[in-house]
């Protein structure tokens, strides 16, 4: 179910989720998720007031217990409703009544459609916000507010990564997971079945929040996707990176799919190109996402960069080795050591590997007086985007941290510690760098993907307009299933290409068009039929107008015979693809982010390559060319092996087009193939032989 986020004003949200008064509703001590709030609250150190409701009891856990709502001494700011789902409606009522405006609220049993619609209504009456049902609740671990009742098993601490999602199981585990890494939250928010306040709508308080650097986020639901594209912006505009692991409920309509386009437009990728286009880091895994942002969490904002290489110091060659493969597995350059740091090595030292990554080993010992000024010239290098030190398992390590301490923070690029397994590192180190200021980031696989996304949050800002989706669209007024002889004027008006051709014969038996020269391909073409050659109605390499006739007569059998209502016999004019190049284009309407473009090898490069590149319409000539890369043709355009140089620039304007068309037909528009997509020799335009399209009633 889509579900339309809710806009809430900063002050509402921040009295939400910094509140002075919390009220949890009907806390006992026998109840895990009571004792889960209350011992959160009191051990996390939460300065607010604290109110239990318990008829029953004159305090639980320690705190005053009243017997009912009314009977608070103070109107809460919040108020953690942990009964079943019967009484949920008439709690928030009674809470409403104080003046309360937020609310937390535990149940399951309002995962029906019809059952969320009922509360949702009675929250809108009161003018709350609620965070559930059916979820753990939330954590703001620097206010040490504890509204979580699951149970998380590893301590957490306060720090900058904000946890976000709709599965409180997931957000549990996470935590635990950033414990392991050595960092802490800001926030923990899990928003369950969001009866009025979305993932999307935490996203945005998140954008501007102080005490969070980088928020990752698990989606099984997009909802309101245009406002999700809207806080990812927000927060890119307040240098907030967004780390997202979308599970893929976002289905393509498939079941409605003509083409090929549908085939291969899979659930995944959609997901993956609505991280993308909105600005976000995608990631596939919690534990990947946790890697990618863990850069951000580690590095003062003032050093991000888009990091491209790296220079490594370790203590093992072992660890070398591994590093230098882990950083080129994400595209990260180890480059040699410039000239400026070899030549402060001794004249004297023999037999040592001194490249990078830099193995100083126990050699370091013959010279190391040389070792600070070595070091000072690989941070200052500019041939490094970032440089980092290895620690490992022995004593002694605290020499070789010092000189990169003294340039962390220091100079505009990542430097820090690391190790190339988190369980090497020891114990007397990790306590060291939780009391100093120097950066770490345990492990070599985390190092490596935590630079690449941070060069990933600069390289790909996103494409998607600001407003995406707010402008008007253009009706479709054609046929529900369009054919090419339908397709093709539509097309050229959109500056596109498509192959000229004659109509010869149709179903209103019209007077046949004239002919071009030959030779031509001739086609039956009907909405009744859109897949023309699984029944041999195309006719390729027609010489003469007496073949063309038997051609046309054997059609229009086949038309006949396959009882078609419309059609059309058409000619198509030869054109000479030798040296082009063959692609597949089309576009899905996903029903939550709508228009997909797909760019794909065709004809004997299909098998072949077997790679395309999804984007949301609609695209920058800058996404366009970037598909193009990624689906490996790059130097088939540039002339591979002698061939002729082809005309990039022409299919690059031809898929930001198609883009373009089906963004503003997103309404109506299901699906559009364009198969095949000839790109020919440079100054001659990208050609579309064949085309047909979906469109809704």
């Amino acid at each position: 179910m889509s579900i339309k986020a809710g806009l809430f004003d900063h002050e509402t949200l921040e009295r939400f989720f910094n509140p002075k008064v919390v009220a949890a509703i009907v806390a006992s001590p026998d109840t895990l998720w009571s004792r889960q709030i209350l011992e959160g609250l009191k051990n996390k150190g939460f300065q607010g007031n604290t109110y239990v409701v318990n008829p029953s009891r004159s305090s639980v856990l320690g705190f005053q217990s009243v017997p009912s709502v009314a009977d608070l001494p103070e109107a809460p700011d919040v108020a953690a409703i942990l009964l079943g789902a019967k009484h949920v409606p008439r709690v928030l009522r009674e809470v409403a009544a104080t003046g309360c405006k937020a609310a937390y609220v535990l149940a399951s049993g309002f995962e029906s459609p019809e059952s969320l619609a009922e509360l949702r209504k009675v929250v809108d009456e009161l003018g709350m916000i609620v965070i559930g049902p059916n979820c753990n609740g939330f954590i703001n671990a620097g206010a040490g507010l504890h509204l979580w009742t699951g149970p998380i098993n590893r301590p957490y601490m306060s720090g900058n990564v904000a946890l976000l999602g709709q599965s409180s199981g997931v957000m549990g585990a996470m935590c635990a997971s950033v414990w392991d890494r050595g960092m802490g939250i800001s926030f923990q928010i899990s928003t369950g079945n969001q009866v009025n306040f979305a993932l999307t709508d935490a996203l945005h308080y998140l954008a501007t929040n102080a005490d969070t650097k980088v928020v990752v986020t698990y989606v099984e639901q997009f909802g309101d996707y245009p406002h999700f594209v809207e806080a990812v912006q927000k927060c890119r505009a307040n240098n907030t990176p967004v780390v997202v692991v979308p599970v893929g409920r976002s289905e393509s309509a498939r079941s409605a799919a003509l083409g090929h386009t549908g085939a291969i437009t899979t659930t995944g990728a959609v997901s993956q190109a609505a991280v993308e286009a909105a600005g976000a880091i995608y990631a596939p895994t919690i534990d990947e996402a946790l890697d990618r942002a863990s850069m951000f969490a580690a590095i003062n904002q003032r050093a991000w960069r888009p990091v491209r290489s790296a220079a490594v110091i370790s203590i093992s060659g072992g660890w070398s080795a591994l590093a230098a493969d882990v950083l080129a597995d994400e595209g990260i350059a180890t480059p040699p050591l410039p000239e400026s740091v070899t030549s402060k090595l001794p004249a004297h030292v023999e037999n040592v590997t001194f490249n990078n990554p830099f193995d100083i080993t126990a050699q370091l010992y013959a010279w190391s007086e040389s070792y600070f000024d070595i070091v000072d010239e690989m941070c200052q290098a500019e041939e490094f985007d970032a440089v980092t030190v290895m620690f490992g398992n022995w004593d002694g390590g605290e020499r070789f941290y010092a000189p990169i301490n003294a340039w962390a923070g220091r100079l505009k690029k990542p430097i820090f510690a690391s190790s190339i397994e988190s369980t090497a590192i020891k114990e007397t180190y990790r306590e060291w760098v939780k009391n100093d200021p120097m950066p770490m980031v345990n492990g070599g696989v985390t190092m490596a993907r935590g630079l690449a996304a941070m060069r990933d949050y600069f390289d790909k800002p996103g494409y998607l307009p600001e407003g995406w989706c707010s402008d008007d669209t253009t009706a479709w007024t054609g046929a529900e299933i369009a054919t090419y002889p339908e397709m093709a004027p539509v097309l050229k008006g959109y500056g596109l290409a498509p192959v000229d051709f004659a109509v010869l014969v149709d179903s209103d038996g019209s007077s046949p068009q004239s002919v071009g020269q030959f030779p031509v391909v001739v086609k039956l073409e009907s909405a009744e039929m859109p897949h023309k050659t699984e029944h041999g109605a195309v006719r390729v390499g027609v010489a003469d107008a007496d073949a063309m006739a038997n051609h046309v007569e054997e059609l229009t059998a086949l038309a006949s015979s396959q009882g078609l209502k419309t059609w059309k016999v058409i000619a198509q004019q030869m054109v000479d693809f030798d040296d082009a190049l063959e692609l597949l284009v089309g576009v899905v309407n996903d029903h939550v982010a709508g228009p997909v473009i797909t760019l794909g090898a065709g004809g004997i490069f299909a098998e072949l390559m077997d790679k395309h590149s999804h984007s949301l319409c609609p695209i920058t000539t800058e996404r366009a060319e970037a598909m193009v890369d990624e689906i490996g043709v790059g130097k088939i355009l540039d002339g591979y092996r002698g061939r002729a140089e082809l005309d990039r620039e022409s299919l690059i304007t031809t898929l930001v087009a198609v883009a373009e068309f089906a963004y503003q037909h997103r309404d109506s528009m299901q699906e559009l193939d364009l198969n095949p997509v000839m790109v020919p020799a440079k100054g001659t335009p990208t050609a579309i032989v064949d085309a047909l399209a979906s469109f809704n009633s």
